[in-house]
């Protein structure tokens, strides 16, 4: 499903170059389960953004489901995201003037799903992550709980292939130790 091979990133300025990726090579089946761990700064997220197809890569090259989506523009990355790969980010990036309804539903209208069928679904995702009693609620009325239950409903309202959940393994596993 992810292979990467030789993957390289580098950002630069006029007076620094900062490789942050170096010759990163991954393959990740389908239905596998992987996570990416490191000291802050060592390149998790630039690495989350390239596999997400919201950054490319300076060099190397990034196979997602059999198509090498390398040298894609950024409408055609734009496009291919839809449906294939759903986001939990760091700081879960919900819009503030939306509801949780709203911030779940978003995925689905730039899909172009059905009025009726948009509803259907989001309301049986935020069921399922136990904040359905919260959907008419704005971002900030929640419990960073909440907006992260929000966030990972958002995600997968769209049934993707791939989820990218940037530090959110740090978050469960804080979870578990503290029960």
């Amino acid at each position: 499903m992810i292979t990467t091979k030789d993957l390289c990133k580098v950002f630069r300025t006029e007076e620094v170059e900062t490789s942050a990726l170096r010759d990163v090579n991954l393959h990740i089946q389908r239905g596998e389960f992987a996570a990416i761990m490191g000291p802050s700064g060592c390149g998790k997220s630039t690495l989350l953004n390239i596999i997400g197809l919201l950054d490319n890569p300076s060099n190397g090259n990034y196979i997602f489901n059999n198509t090498d989506v390398t040298e894609k523009s950024e409408k055609q990355r734009t496009h291919f995201r839809k449906g294939n790969i759903g986001f939990i980010f760091q700081s879960f990036n919900l819009i503030d003037e939306l509801t949780v309804f709203e911030n779940v539903e978003l995925p689905l209208i730039y899909m172009g799903l059905a009025t009726s069928k948009r509803k259907a679904k989001v309301n049986e995702v935020l069921e399922r992550m136990n904040i359905s009693h919260r959907a008419k609620h704005y971002p900030q009325q929640l419990s960073g709980g909440q907006q992260q239950r929000v966030a990972i409903a958002r995600a997968v309202v769209t049934n993707p292939k791939l989820i990218l959940a940037d530090e959110l393994l740090v978050t469960l596993i804080r979870a578990m130790v503290l029960k």
